[in-house]
């Protein structure tokens, strides 16, 4: 019998997103349009490539156990809160003495003794509800002290940073996640079969003649835009998927395949969201040793490590950062899982990342440390993103502001240079 991990609300939410995926999985991407279950048909303005690099997030949604993934090492405390869900040092890797990784997150630790990985601990949202729908939602709009808004965190830095090709974004999934509301630069597919170019009456070449014949000549931006995400969806219904680096088998991965290929074809990316999609709501039955987080952090390190030998030179161009909506509680219940906590752990790595390094304004865990009995968050997770938006994606301050607004980011010194 397979057991099902996650609280009901989190279940409820996973429900409704695979709805919705339903509704909108008609999908077509030709000539600049979108054309999706909802009417409408959009023209993307296409920019001008530059030099900045890729800005990837791995959305792990459910809540990832920091100190699950970076343990506090040499602590009997820790041992005391989880006697069921903490390992003994000589079973992890040691980072820098003081924390760790698990052990199945072998190879994170290869990239951070390359300098090229980054753990930011004690990080998270700067108010923690516990409430999968309410963090998600607030994570990816990353709009605190703002009003009510419709566009994404990563809608507003293409905007921000002037990407407006139509595949400026990318998100491995069948719809566009809310870090992208609001866009008119991104896609969202699985696959490049899911990719249509179609028009009723009228074979694909047919439609795709038809558009060309219409801007021919014509050299207004409107038309020039036209004709390159004309070329864009061609290139892309071209693409061959294979690759010569061997991936896990499964969704991760397979985002993670997809997004390397894109990237081959030369298709025009500046930030990507890929979902985890694992089973991070552990409220039974954690598994740390031989289980269900174990799991996960083999699936999340494996993938990763097949992605960054599959694009090559292009890691050196690329960051990629982690998320998740909250932590888990510092101490285990009674069915050795760990309930909705706050602060939890995030990995920066890439090429240009300033990697070796634990940056953690640690808040201690000590019963007099914690927060109704969580973790606290000492670092905004927007520092985390600012501070790659900045380094890997050439954001300035000003474009920070229009990023998240109302918000004064702290540098972190993430990025060479």
């Amino acid at each position: 019998m397979t057991t099902l991990h996650g609280c009901e609300e989190f279940r409820t939410l996973t429900k409704e997103l695979d709805r919705r995926s339903f509704i909108k999985s008609v999908m077509a991407v030709g000539g600049g349009l979108v054309i999706t279950a909802d009417p409408g048909m959009t023209y993307s303005l296409a920019a001008q490539g530059d030099a900045a690099g890729l800005v990837i997030t791995v959305t792990m949604r459910g809540g990832m156990d920091g100190l699950m993934a970076v343990p506090l090492l040499g602590s009997s405390l820790l041992s005391s809160y989880r006697p069921q869900t903490s390992l003994n040092d000589s079973e992890q890797h040691s980072l820098d003495g003081t924390f760790g990784l698990h052990k199945n997150l072998g190879g994170f630790k290869e990239l951070f003794d390359a300098k090229e990985l980054a753990v930011i601990h004690a990080v998270g949202t700067p108010l923690g509800t516990r409430s999968h729908f309410d963090d998600q939602r607030a994570v990816e709009f990353a709009a605190y002290e703002s009003g009510p808004t419709q566009e994404g965190w990563q809608t507003r830095f293409l905007k921000a940073a002037g990407h407006t090709e139509i595949l400026s974004g990318f998100s491995g999934s069948r719809i566009l996640p809310t870090a992208f509301s609001g866009s008119h630069q991104s896609v969202a597919f699985q696959a490049v079969s899911d990719i249509q170019l179609t028009a009723v009456g009228r074979s694909k070449q047919e439609y795709v003649n038809l558009l060309e014949k219409l801007h021919e000549g014509r050299r207004s931006v409107w038309s020039s835009s036209a004709r390159t995400s004309i070329e864009a969806s061609t290139r892309l219904s071209n693409l061959s998927e294979q690759s010569s680096v061997s991936y896990p088998n499964d969704a991760f991965s397979a985002r993670l395949k997809l997004l390397a290929a894109l990237l081959r074809s030369g298709t025009p990316i500046k930030t990507a969201n890929i979902e985890f999609q694992g089973d991070l709501d552990v409220h039974d039955d954690a598994g740390i040793r031989d289980g269900v987080m174990a799991d996960n952090f083999k699936r999340l390190n494996d993938g990763i490590m097949a992605f960054r030998k599959d694009i090559g030179d292009f890691w050196s161009r690329t960051a990629l950062v982690t998320v998740t909506e909250f932590g888990r509680r510092l101490s285990e219940n009674a069915s050795a899982g760990l309930d909705h906590g706050w602060a939890s752990a995030m990995f920066v790595m890439g090429g240009n990342v300033r990697g070796g390094q634990v940056i953690a304004k640690w808040p201690g865990i000590e019963s007099s440390d914690l927060v109704n009995g969580d973790l606290r968050v000492t670092t905004d997770y927007r520092d985390v993103l600012a501070s790659v938006l900045r380094g890997a994606g050439g954001m300035s301050t000003e474009g920070l502001r229009a990023v998240f607004p109302n918000f004064s980011a702290s540098a972190l010194n993430l990025f060479k240079g």
